[in-house]
């Protein structure tokens, strides 16, 4: 079975996040995120970065043996959200300078979480 054979295996049966840890200078900020795309995803976490915050994305997806490593911004943040489907809680991080490899890949890995993420790509978009 190849790595993203297994990914779309874990996925579908249980459609476990991503583990998302965002660092700008000094600072780390941690969260998970089941909506993204090629050009970025909304991470829910309860202390999200400031806005305009640019740093390195580390993402951890389910399946897949080395973490995907990516320049990013904050375009979107949310401290106050309830963390509901209206108001989720959290951070837009936008990826910046994607490698064409990688952007292939997480097109792909985005579409085993299709039913999940399409709404929320205006969050960092």
């Amino acid at each position: 079975m190849s790595e993203q054979e297994g990914l779309r295996e874990v996925v579908h049966d249980r459609k476990l996040p991503c583990q998302v840890v965002f660092a700008s200078g000094e600072n780390t900020f941690s969260g998970a995120s089941t909506h993204f795309n090629e050009k970025g995803m909304l991470v829910m976490c309860k202390n999200p970065a400031p806005l305009n915050s640019k740093g390195k994305v580390t993402l951890g997806f389910p399946g897949l043996k080395n973490p995907v490593e990516l320049n990013a911004e904050v375009v979107w943040t949310n401290i106050h959200g309830t963390g509901d489907s209206l108001s989720p809680r959290g951070m837009g991080i936008r990826f910046g300078n994607v490698e064409r490899d990688t952007e292939r890949l997480l097109a792909e890995l985005s579409t085993q979480y299709e039913s999940l993420g399409s709404i929320y790509s205006c969050y960092y978009t």
